[in-house]
């Protein structure tokens, strides 16, 4: 998907959630949530890219 997708994919979540609270109407969109955790330069930002394309 790449960055320019992800950017894409996040306003339209947004945009999404917007229009419900518009709407007086409370929809939680579950979104998968990660932590990685590790020392500095130790390829946290490469495995984070290999999930997300």
């Amino acid at each position: 998907m790449g960055n320019r997708g992800m950017e894409d994919l996040i306003q339209v979540v947004n945009g999404l959630q917007d229009s419900f609270a518009a709407l007086g109407r409370d929809v939680p969109i579950d979104l998968p949530q990660i932590a990685v955790v590790g020392g500095q330069s130790a390829g946290k930002s490469s495995v984070l890219e290999n999930f997300v394309g």
